[in-house]
């Protein structure tokens, strides 16, 4: 139903925005691959954009059956408005039969490189995890920024830039696809880039980012009721979320750090992140000793007090995991370009081919502890061999190699093609090695 009813009002001002146009003389401008609409005394336009993203994966696997197949993964309808210093924009997803809220926010333009943004939009953080996938060089981010990036939140914004010198902060209240019942989390999140050197023949850009993060609700508890300790920070990438996939239960806090480098000159192109997490874990132990109800019997010997509990099941410490990824850049038929407004590059002109490299390292283990019968156990194998408990994280590490080639049609339209090379190391899946994916796509915007 929400489907239908958003076409329709799109549709529908559409058709009115043509009327007007032809009767108050409103110009039409497509000149950047979009489609807009001013008004004679240039006080008022309107854009209407959209996207198309065709793609075809094929998995080389090795013993873990992954699904090859060709999807349409995204479809997008989205229409901006911008009156005086005011401008609101709405960006609706439809991929694989899902409806999702994108951007949807309103922004005022206090100078011209200052603005004000209040509603669901791009927390900043990093360079890929701030910057929307049609803009991005290869089919998706790299590993590190599907694992430990953060995309859109619901928020205030502030952002300020200059030829030089990008700033950009915010606070948000969560996820506009978290439907889980409990208190909704929140984050803080800042971004600085500084680019000491802009010319037309060399620019060179460094820059880091900082988030502070109450993880969301996961529900309430079944056994306490509760939503304090029942919070869940995950890290995924990579083929299905197979291999890099890790899970943190009661999560009290999460912080992340990034530090980002972008160089540019002539057709040639060099950008690199890296990211480290430390995410805070905690139980209610007291609830749950009152739970299990030791006083009840007179010969119970265990647990007698919350601290039995970390000293046999483990303690849930602090978590860190990192990651990080390069990659080079060459332009055929074009030149890179800086854009000051989003501290990143301007899309190639029409006719260029891009061919691209990179390498990506995303480890998102912590472990302290002895495998042994497909659970973690204390690093003092007696003690592991006795049924002790250990609370280490294995999400699972990856060394991914990549190439790609871009082919920019026209101001709407692109070909891409990827090939991917995985060197895998996951204790759950001890038989996968070595995986490879290609991946390709028919991608239209406007």
């Amino acid at each position: 139903m929400f489907k239908k009813l958003y076409i329709a009002a799109l549709l529908t001002g559409v058709l009115a925005s043509g009327a007007n146009a032809q009767e108050n003389k409103i110009s039409v401008d497509n000149s950047n691959g979009g489609i807009k609409l001013t008004s004679a005394d240039k006080e008022y336009q309107v854009s209407i954009n959209g996207r198309i993203y065709m793609d075809g994966v094929h998995y080389f696997d090795d013993v873990t059956d992954l699904s090859s197949d060709v999807s349409v993964s995204d479809i997008r309808f989205g229409t901006s408005v911008r009156w005086g210093k005011w401008s609101a924009k709405v960006n609706v997803g439809f991929g694989n039969d899902e409806v999702k809220i994108k951007d949807a926010f309103l922004r005022y333009h206090h100078k011209k490189n200052s603005t004000f943004t209040v509603g669901n939009f791009f927390e900043p953080f990093g360079i890929e995890a701030a910057e929307s996938s049609k803009n991005l060089r290869f089919i998706g981010a790299s590993n590190t920024t599907q694992a430990m990036g953060i995309g859109r939140g619901v928020g205030l914004g502030y952002t300020y830039y200059t030829q030089k010198f990008y700033g950009s902060t915010g606070i948000f209240a969560g996820s506009v696809d978290n439907n889980s019942k409990g208190d909704q989390g929140f984050s803080t999140t800042s971004k600085v880039a500084y680019t000491p050197i802009q010319n037309d023949d060399f620019v060179f850009q460094v820059g880091g980012s900082f988030t502070y993060r109450k993880p969301e609700a996961n529900g309430f508890s079944d056994s306490f009721n509760d939503d304090d300790y029942n919070r869940v920070v995950e890290f995924a990438a990579g083929p299905e979320h197979k291999f890099l996939n890790a899970t943190m239960n009661g999560a009290q806090s999460d912080m992340r750090f990034n530090f980002q480098t972008l160089a540019l000159k002539g057709p040639f192109m060099l950008q690199a992140e890296y990211t480290q997490a430390k995410v805070t874990r905690d139980d209610d132990y007291v609830s749950r000793l009152m739970k299990d109800g030791p006083l009840y019997y007179v010969t119970y010997a265990w647990p007698v007090k919350p601290q039995d509990y970390p000293d046999w099941y483990g303690e849930l410490r602090d978590i860190e995991t990192k990651a990080y990824y390069v990659q080079a850049g060459f332009l055929l038929g074009d030149n890179y370009k800086y854009n000051s407004s989003t501290a990143y590059i301007k899309r190639p002109k029409a006719g260029a081919f891009e061919f691209l490299v990179r390498y990506d390292h995303t480890d998102l283990n912590d472990i302290d502890g002895t495998y042994f019968n497909g659970a973690y156990g204390p690093a003092d194998l007696n003690a592991a061999l006795g049924g002790a408990g250990n609370m280490s994280i294995q999400g699972g590490k990856a060394d991914t190699y990549s190439l790609a080639v871009n082919y920019y049609v026209s101001s709407n339209v692109m070909f891409r093609l990827n090939y991917d090379y995985m060197d895998v190391d996951n204790q759950k899946h001890p038989l996968d090695k070595n995986i490879g994916v290609l991946k390709g796509r028919i991608q239209v915007n406007f």
